[in-house]
């Protein structure tokens, strides 16, 4: 049997006063590269694309032009791209837009800009690295600090390669020739730095070897070669040539700007006339796939922050401990009035993509901010690698009755909905809150329970309460849990046919009971070791005497009669 504890929310009951200063500074580094109508394109190239192994995937729009048509685009399929494929005419693959000359042309003249500019940078200074097809940075595990490094002709890569910076850092890489990665090369960005701001500008063709996980975007002048199985996370744009996918995983780069800092708090905040409700947040994390039975690959997580509150939110961000180095994922849509206003009952998406090559559970933290006061939430996820079996996710919404008490304190009363946004069912869910008196208990009736199994499934809602006194500010943490029959550590449920064991127990005279923990179990066993007694009854049994000497007169009388032909 294991337990998942999944989701958390966070809720403030305000009694006293919060200040936040945030301090910020200005850092000098390499100027961006403006991709310009490039930008929403993760394959861009001039003679041909083709797609030796169709079975990896794009994430961003595909272009060929305008030297050769549509018919140029061999191997690659629709169904590979979450994007559109644009072409000079409508002889390409399925789901190519057809005949789109003016978009692919602008694309094709931003992305020779955006080479030449890459190529030019010299500020604030250049790195010369070594001129090698194999390394170019001496030994592996190399860290960069942002900045410009040059290799007058060849640039080589092995083993792994780390970029360590800001979320506004930029590194540009100019290779006077040739880029070669060997052979299961990582780049691997840390301290917040994002991929978006990553180029390599490359003199000649470049060529990823085989399962490179590389971060960045390639502006290379001829040509770009995977050999096989390689994650991009940035893009492939080639100036003149083609580009040569093989099972090949990219994904668009997008910059994820870091959220201002807060304003201070008000004299409201603060406790005065104004002071009435606090912010409240929800989030939900939901990835695809949940697992990922042939070993490693992509994963997008959703997030979707909601205020449950009564006041609208500014300073809104959602944060993934682990899907990128920065924390801070994409927002996606939402903002319906375009005023950066998280409002009330309004739902913002945001996306993450990340490669996942075991299996991992990570935490999204979404942050809300209204009149000095913060307010934060939190939900896990778990994605499985190796094994084809789904994990089971839970979510939980937690708001209380009220939000301001009067100076002495006073009772407040906590609701919580628990949903089921996966595929799993659930047994025995429950809720902790740390700081409210005793556990929380199910609404009577269990409304929610929609066919009475105690499983909550995916299609339900369950409700739960819990009261208590307070007497100060206090942040409390409510937690929902959710327990599953185990199997290699994780869920198979296994539903039982419990109508029928009811008719069995009937038919025998006996009891059902139903267990769906060991403490379940063991409180059974309790109550049966109290039904089992030994009772004395007295009982007539000379009838039995009788009958028994009865029968052995008879068998004389036949054995007298068979030895002396008579009865004595």
């Amino acid at each position: 049997m294991k337990k998942l504890i999944i989701n958390r929310n966070s809720i403030v009951v305000a009694l006293a006063i919060s200040f936040a200063l945030v301090l910020s500074g200005l850092v000098m580094a390499a100027t961006t590269v403006n991709l310009g109508a490039a930008d929403n394109f993760a394959v861009l190239a001039d003679t041909a694309i083709s797609d030796d192994a169709p079975t990896g995937a794009i994430t961003g729009d595909v272009g060929l032009g305008p030297t050769s048509g549509g018919a140029s685009i061999t191997g690659l399929t629709g169904a590979q791209v979450s994007g559109t494929i644009y072409a000079m005419n409508a002889a390409g693959p399925d789901g190519v837009a057809g005949d789109n000359p003016a978009l692919v042309g602008a694309a094709k003249t931003a992305l020779t800009a955006a080479y030449l500019d890459a190529e030019a940078q010299t500020l604030p200074s250049v790195t010369t690295v070594t001129e090698s097809t194999t390394n170019s940075f001496n030994i592996t595990g190399t860290t960069l600090a942002p900045g410009i490094y040059k290799s007058p002709s060849s640039m080589g890569i092995t083993g792994t390669l780390t970029l360590s910076g800001s979320a506004t850092d930029v590194w540009i890489f100019q290779a006077g020739s040739t880029l070669t990665t060997a052979a299961a090369t990582e780049i691997v960005l840390t301290g917040g730095a994002q991929a978006c701001n990553v180029f390599w500008q490359v003199g000649s063709s470049a060529t990823l070897g085989t399962g490179t996980l590389f971060k960045g975007n390639i502006l290379a002048l001829t040509s770009i070669t995977d050999n096989g199985g390689s994650v991009v996370q940035g893009r492939l744009l080639a100036r003149n040539g083609a580009v040569s996918l093989n099972n090949t995983t990219v994904v668009k780069a997008t910059c994820v700007a870091p959220p201002p800092a807060p304003p201070a708090p008000s004299s409201a905040a603060a406790g005065g006339p104004g002071f009435s409700v606090l912010p409240l947040i929800n989030v939900t994390k939901i990835p695809s796939p949940l697992a990922l039975p042939g070993g490693a690959g992509f994963v997008t997580y959703t997030y979707t922050a909601t205020n449950i509150g009564k006041v609208a939110m500014s300073n809104v961000w959602v944060k993934d401990n682990k899907c990128n180095s920065s924390g801070f994922v994409e927002f996606v849509s939402g903002d319906s009035n375009n005023d950066s206003k998280l409002d009330i009952n309004e739902s913002w998406i945001y996306r993450c993509t990340k490669i996942v090559s075991e299996t991992e559970t990570n935490t999204a933290t979404a942050r809300g901010f209204y009149n000095g006061w913060d307010t934060y939430d939190t939900a896990n996820a778990t994605v499985v690698v190796g094994t084809s079996l789904t994990p089971p996710l839970i979510h939980l919404v937690k708001k209380p009755s009220v939000f301001v008490l009067p100076a002495g304190g006073g009772a407040v009363t906590y609701s919580y909905a628990v949903t089921n946004p996966g595929t799993v069912p659930l047994n025995n869910v429950s809720i902790v809150d740390d700081k409210c008196t005793g556990l929380p208990g199910r609404v009577v009736g269990h409304p929610g329970d929609l066919n009475k199994n105690n499983l909550l499934e995916s299609n339900e809602t369950w409700q739960f309460t819990c009261q208590t006194n307070l007497t100060r500010t206090t942040t409390n943490i409510g937690t929902a849990e959710g327990k599953i029959v185990g199997f290699e550590g994780w869920s198979m449920h296994v539903r039982l046919d419990e109508e029928t064991l009811r008719g069995i127990a009937d038919i025998t005279r006996g009891e059902y009971f139903y267990a769906g923990s060991a403490p379940d179990l063991k409180k059974i066993y309790e109550t049966l070791n109290s039904r089992f007694v030994l009772e004395k009854k007295r009982t007539e049994i000379t009838a039995l005497f009788a009958a028994a000497a009865t029968v052995l007169v008879i068998a004389a009388a036949l054995l007298s009669l068979l030895w002396f032909n008579r009865i004595l």
